[in-house]
Formats: structure tokens, C-alpha cells, sequence
């Protein structure tokens, strides 16, 4: 009996080339670590990322996750959020600069060093911002290939501003700070394409449609960017030497990540969610395929990456950061659950699901701090803390995955039937979600960003 052959599906040459510009962006983003573990102190490294970190938690939640409904939302609303989104961003920079120096001033550490770490503080809140905004507006477009020479070319900027301020003879935290908020506001810039504003679109009533984003996914999204950088909260708290071992670990740890990872993660999200439009069986099928080539290859590159570094760490970083390979080697469980996860988490708030995922974010920041409480009162080690957070997140990884699923499972496609406003006529709001829409259509979106397609500042990802 004849079998017929099954096609594989070839990718498209300009997939390709967006996957090559992103590995090459986390090629530069490499070499951006090597010198930066030479030309850098522990110390001052450390000091930025723990304050490089208030930068990921606010900036990436600032726009109250107004650009990403943009991405699922009719023409005549995504302008009006994408705009809304990039001002929201701007307002978020100054309030935290001047928070910064308000900060300094109550503790009476107010001094021209201080002031121009709150600056860059802001700047880098902001540009993080703006990229992150801008990234969400040329998906909406699948204008993949521009997001990936965008992320390149922050990547070389924010690299050569680093070994350029050192050269200069400054090595301090601010102006690792400064040259991360350069790349941004460049990368940001690239991306901005103007889009003529559409007639009769009232504010209101646009934010009153996608309320869900601002009242689900942006406390999602903020809890989320807690849960990631409270770990170098409590790091800082031991010491700057240990916020920078952990920094760096992660962002040694999240190379994998960013060159598979995050060159999928645009492609997968805005795939995904062309397919919950219209085919939610296949988005179910692409989303179990991806997961399980993700899995494999998350154990098998992260493994070898793990006791590589523990081995050349000495060698290739210097011998004051040897402390860092033995952080990554604690976190190689939560780095793979990561890595399989990650490019696949904005499915769940795609399906509707915002309500499960900011419930999935709170029960995983609860579970972070109560992992490392023990550590400052003294009660167990810190590299003890680290493994059990490692541990804990890949139940907790495992566990989003089963919501997904779930979600995906009972989401019907929305392109056939009626209109928009044709269900927006037939019957009137109720709750947060518009009445005669299928469950989900109202909230579709992600939940997730240390800028889902940049870079966190120091070095992880957003899940």
C-alpha cells in the first residue's frame, strides 16, 4: 500500500535572514559581555544591574499593554493604542528619574554621581519603553526582518558605548546605564514608522474595548518583570559582587535563549496569533510542536553551555568572575524551562487568557520571594536559594504550559461570522469582555516583555 508523502514545510528566505540578523545581534551581545567583564569591575556591574532592573520592571510595563492589544486590534483602534502606548512610555522615564532623585535626596546620598545615575535611570526606563512599543508595531505589520536589524543595530550601539565610556576613563554604573538607553532609543527610532490617525476613534471608547489589557496584562506583565529581577534585588541585598555573579549568569544563561528564542518569538507570536484568528486547531498544533523542539533543545545547548562556562569561566571572563559559572550551574533548570517557554508565553493571553496568566505571575512572584527570604534571614545559604528558585520555576514554567493548552483547547476562530461592530451592535458590554464575542476575542494580547523581542538590561528574559 502506497504511502503518500508529507511535505515538510520549508521556511521562507526571509525567515531565515531575520533568524541569521538575530543571532548575529546576540553575536555582538557576546562580545559586549566579554568586555564588559574586562573593562568593568564586579562592583560596578553589580550596582548597574540591580538598578538596571527597576528599568526592565517599569519600562516594561509602562504602557499598561496598550501596544500589544495593538497587535490584535482593528486598524482604526492600533493606532490610537500604539500612540498612547509610546506617550505613556515618556511619562513612566521622568517619573521614575525624578523618584530616583527624590530617592537619593531622602537618604542623603543626593550628589552629582547620584543625580546622573537617576538620569540614566530614566533614559533607559523610557527608550526600553519605546523599544519595546515600537517592537509590538511592526509585528502587528510582520515586519519580522526590520525587528531583527533593529535589535542588531541596538546591540552594536549599546556595545561600542560601552568600551567607548571606558575608554574615556569612565567605568562607573551610569554610564553602562547611558549606553543600554542609547541602543534603545536607536533601535526605537528605527522601528518608528508614522501611522495616519483614524477619523471618529474616540479614546474612550478604544481603551474602554481593550480595558482587559490595562486591567489584567499590564499587573501581569509588572509582576512578571518583579518575578524576574527580584532575584538581583536580593542579590544586591548580600552584596554587588553577588547581584553581579547572578547578572552575569543570567545574561551567559539567556544566549541561547536570545539566539533561538528570541529570533522565534516574534515569528511564533505573530504566526500564532494570525492562526487564533482564523484556525485555532493549527495554533494548538504549532504551539506543541514548537514546545517540544524548544524543550530538546534547551536541555541540550544550555547543558553544554553550563558546564562549559564552569570550566573556561576563569579563563574567558577573569578570575574574579568564577563566582558567575557556579551561579549558572545552579540555574540550568530554570534557564531550560525558560528557553522552552519564553517564545511561546503570549499564547496563553492570546486565547483570553489574561485573567489566568496574572494569577500564574502573582503565585510565581509569591513563590520567588519566598524562596530567597530564607537566604537574608540567614536560614540557608545563597547559592542553596538559587537552586531551590531554580527548581521552583520550572514547576511553575510546567504549569503554564498545562493553562495554554487548556486555553488553546476551547478558543473558536473569530474571522468568520460577524463583524466587530456588528457584535459590538447587537448587544452592549458586560464585564470586561464585549457580550456576543467568542470568550478571549476582547483580550487578545501578551502578557510578556522585558521587551519580548530586546533585551532585558541585565540580561534576562520575560515568561
Amino acid at each position: 500500500m502506497r504511502h503518500r508523502a508529507v511535505a515538510l514545510p520549508v521556511p521562507s528566505r526571509d525567515r531565515v535572514q531575520t533568524a541569521a540578523l538575530m543571532m548575529a545581534a546576540q553575536a555582538v551581545n557576546l562580545a559586549g559581555i566579554l568586555l564588559v567583564t574586562r573593562l568593568y569591575t564586579p562592583a560596578a556591574f553589580g550596582r548597574y544591574a540591580a538598578v538596571a532592573a527597576v528599568a526592565a520592571v517599569v519600562g516594561g510595563a509602562g504602557a499598561l499593554r496598550l501596544d500589544v492589544a495593538a497587535t490584535t486590534a482593528a486598524e482604526r483602534d492600533a493606532t490610537l493604542l500604539l500612540r498612547i502606548a509610546a506617550r505613556l512610555n515618556g511619562v513612566v522615564g521622568v517619573v521614575v528619574a525624578l523618584l530616583a532623585v527624590a530617592w537619593a535626596a531622602v537618604v542623603g546620598d543626593l550628589d552629582r554621581p547620584a543625580f546622573a545615575e537617576a538620569v540614566a535611570l530614566g533614559a533607559l526606563t523610557t527608550a526600553l519603553g519605546l523599544s519595546g512599543t515600537m517592537v509590538y508595531a511592526r509585528v502587528r505589520d510582520r515586519r519580522y526582518r526590520l525587528v531583527a536589524v533593529a535589535k542588531l543595530v541596538t546591540t552594536l550601539v549599546q556595545s561600542v558605548a560601552m568600551v567607548a565610556f571606558a575608554l574615556l576613563g569612565d567605568r562607573s554604573a551610569t554610564v553602562l546605564l547611558a549606553a543600554m538607553a542609547l541602543g534603545y532609543a536607536t533601535g526605537a527610532l528605527l522601528l518608528f514608522r508614522p501611522r495616519p490617525p483614524a477619523a471618529g476613534v474616540g479614546v474612550r471608547d478604544v481603551l474602554r474595548r481593550h480595558r482587559p489589557f490595562v486591567t489584567a496584562s499590564a499587573p501581569a506583565s509588572l509582576i512578571n518583570g518583579l518575578t524576574l529581577n527580584v532575584p538581583l534585588f536580593f542579590a544586591a541585598a548580600v552584596s554587588s559582587v553577588a547581584a553581579a555573579d547572578l547578572a552575569l549568569a543570567l545574561r551567559v544563561g539567556a544566549l541561547p535563549s536570545a539566539l533561538l528564542g528570541q529570533a522565534l518569538m516574534p515569528i511564533l507570536f505573530g504566526e500564532i496569533a494570525h492562526q487564533l484568528r482564523s484556525s485555532p486547531r493549527r495554533a494548538r498544533t504549532s504551539y506543541d510542536r514548537a514546545l517540544v523542539g524548544l524543550s530538546v533543545a534547551g536541555v541540550v545547548l544550555l547543558t553544554l553551555l553550563a558546564v562549559g562556562t564552569h570550566v573556561a569561566a576563569p579563563l574567558v571572563f577573569g578570575a574574579e568572575w568564577a563566582g558567575a559559572a557556579t551561579v549558572l550551574l545552579l540555574l540550568l533548570p530554570f534557564l531550560v524551562g525558560q528557553f522552552a517557554v519564553v517564545p511561546l508565553s503570549q499564547t496563553l493571553a492570546g486565547t483570553g487568557g489574561n485573567r489566568q496568566q496574572l494569577l500564574w505571575d502573582v503565585g510565581r512572584l509569591l513563590t520567588t520571594g519566598l524562596v530567597f527570604l530564607p537566604a537574608l534571614a540567614g536560614w540557608i545559604s545563597w547559592p542553596a536559594s538559587l537552586l531551590a528558585f531554580s527548581l521552583a520555576m520550572v514547576g511553575w514554567y510546567g504549569g503554564h504550559v498545562l493553562l495554554t493548552r487548556a486555553a488553546l483547547a476551547r478558543t473558536r476562530p473569530v474571522e468568520n461570522g460577524p463583524t466587530d461592530g456588528e457584535r459590538l451592535a447587537e448587544r452592549p458590554p458586560v464585564g470586561d469582555r464585549v457580550a456576543g464575542r467568542p470568550e478571549g476575542a476582547a483580550r487578545r494580547g501578551a502578557a510578556d516583555p522585558l521587551a519580548p523581542v530586546g533585551s532585558n538590561p541585565t540580561g534576562g528574559e520575560q515568561a
